[in-house]
């Protein structure tokens, strides 16, 4: 298991043509008919532009985007301050078996649980505080970033300063079944098939 630091030079390169964590839900998104959906397809063509030009994709930051990165260190800090736990910096961690796959967790807590983070809009929130569990749209994305590190819970906070200040913070802990974890590692593997696939025939046709 390879590791780097988030933002740093390393961790973007490492990220360049790889699945991440990040972009599960998209590799695993199927239509009702069974066929791949326009989200698996776009990824596809973009991490195989990115294997063979060796560039990132850029990508828009929008306003909830930009939201959410700029009130991360106050959800860790929230959840410090509710729970007593450090958060460990942890950075791009690869498969121990599956090339190309890997995550980058929010923080490490402990020797065997990973921290993910979001701040949603205000509405989204307040669902997740009424049903307070771990959202079904992130599961896919918690479950790769427990198989690329090693790791076998998950810790999920929705932070939302704007709320009243007993109800800023949602925690769920999460420990999914391995067999969970283990469909998200075939998935992974199917979705990099059809990647490699569609390298060969791109590099080996004159």
């Amino acid at each position: 298991m390879k590791f780097a630091e988030q933002g740093s030079g390393a961790w973007l390169n490492m990220r360049v043509g790889r699945l991440t964590a990040s972009r599960m839900a998209d590799a695993m998104a199927m239509r009702k008919d069974g066929k791949p959906s326009e989200s698996r397809n776009k990824l596809l063509v973009e991490l195989l532009a990115e294997r063979l030009t060796g560039d990132a994709t850029p990508h828009f930051v929008s306003a909830p985007m930009l939201w959410g990165i700029e009130n991360e260190p106050h959800a860790k800090a929230a959840y410090e301050a509710a729970s007593g736990n450090l958060l460990d910096k942890c950075g791009f961690s690869l498969h121990p078996e599956i090339e190309h796959f890997g995550a980058s967790p929010d923080a490490h807590i402990g020797d065997d649980a990973v921290f993910e983070a979001k701040c949603p809009n205000s509405t989204t929130h307040v669902s997740w505080l009424i049903e307070r569990q771990m959202p079904e749209q992130h599961k896919p994305q918690v479950l790769a970033q427990l198989a690329c590190t090693g790791r076998s819970v998950a810790v999920f906070v929705s932070f939302d300063p704007r709320m009243p200040p007993n109800k800023q913070l949602m925690i769920v802990d999460w420990i999914p079944t391995r067999e969970e974890i283990e469909h998200v590692e075939e998935c992974a593997r199917t979705f990099l098939a059809d990647l490699d696939s569609m390298f060969r025939q791109l590099t080996e046709t004159a």
